[in-house]
């Protein structure tokens, strides 16, 4: 379980780093868009595209696992301070099974869509050029199953009483 644990850690912090360097890339690619446009009135090709169908949705979507491993979550505790620490405990661990089967059923639901596109090998046209955009629906699955991963690892964490990794106790 170790194994999975750090396992699923990397792969969560790598594609929330990744996701930052799409963050990054997208900062650089609209200055020098908006400095060249303003400056020598020449546009960079395909901005609205590689925005739109690559930056914004590698910047949301690669996250999603990191910030589930974190726990930062929207979380309603509405009656949590009416519950006791074994009712805390199972409503984290339903929460947890119920997120990790939605994720699923989300992964499972664009993994399908993302195989149609790359099947007809989708692309959008930018200046005459066909830029194809069937890579960016495999970024939604592989977000999506990486953050039901991340609810199943965590669940003997919270069934034992963990607030929700060994790294919140102390340990690695």
């Amino acid at each position: 379980m170790a194994v999975l644990y750090r396992l699923t850690n990397r792969v969560a912090i790598g594609l929330a780093l990744l996701g930052t360097v799409g963050i990054l890339l997208m900062v650089i690619h609209v200055t020098l868009d908006v400095v060249l446009r303003s400056t020598l009135s020449v546009s960079v090709p395909a901005t609205v595209e590689l925005v739109t169908r690559y930056y914004l949705i590698t910047m949301a979507l690669l996250p999603l696992g990191w910030v589930e491993w974190r726990r930062e979550m929207i979380a309603v505790e509405a009656l949590e301070g009416l519950m006791g620490p074994w009712l805390v405990r199972l409503s984290d661990v339903l929460v947890s099974l119920l997120s990790a089967a939605i994720y699923t059923v989300l992964a499972v639901a664009t993994w399908g869509k993302a195989m149609e596109q790359y099947d007809i090998g989708s692309y959008v046209m930018s200046l005459n050029f066909p830029m194809p955009v069937w890579p960016t629906y495999f970024v939604l699955p592989l977000a999506f199953a990486l953050a039901a991963l991340v609810c199943l690892v965590r669940l003997p964490f919270l069934a034992g009483g963990a607030p929700s990794s060994p790294e919140s106790q102390g340990g690695k």
